[in-house]
């Protein structure tokens, strides 16, 4: 297995694997984020309504959605231009995140669900809907990502 670009070399359900290993010592670990599913047609994560993403109110905060929604979307777009993981060679970096708060819970799991809408050379837009467990819509994130250049040579710290 490369550790550039694992999805064109491992089943799908690997890729979610070796994602979720790697969440350690990140944000997405940090709020317990959990990829469920990461393909090319879309990608689906979890996050459980735990004390440590919660308000003083005891609903979910805003900021905890939103990065659920922000890294499950990223990790669509990679699969879609099939970029890398763990470099920044063609990894598409988010420019851009509207997001339009509708609801909130206090209890159980909230997922994010990522459909790429536009796939360009340079630019990728993937629509996300952050729901309850039981379906109940809470946001709805739109969010732009830059592709860059293949030339770019930048690394990202290895996890």
């Amino acid at each position: 297995m490369s550790e550039h670009s694992p999805q064109n070399e491992m089943a799908p359900e690997d890729v979610v694997a070796w994602l979720n290993k790697r969440f350690n010592g990140t944000l997405m670990g940090q709020i317990g984020i959990k990829m469920l599913e990461v393909g090319p047609e879309r990608a689906i994560a979890e996050m459980e309504a735990l004390p440590d993403v919660m308000t003083m109110t005891g609903h979910i905060h805003a900021g905890a959605m939103i990065s659920l929604a922000d890294s499950t979307a990223t990790f669509a777009a990679v699969a879609f231009i099939k970029g890398s993981y763990v470099d920044l060679d063609r990894f598409p970096v988010a420019i851009g995140i509207s997001s339009q708060i509708v609801s909130n819970t206090q209890h159980g799991a909230i997922r994010a669900e990522s459909t790429v809408s536009h796939g360009g050379r340079t630019l990728v837009t993937v629509d996300t809907r952050v729901t309850t467990d039981e379906g109940r819509l809470l946001a709805i994130v739109t969010s732009t990502h830059f592709v860059r250049d293949s030339s770019t040579k930048a690394v990202a710290p290895k996890r």
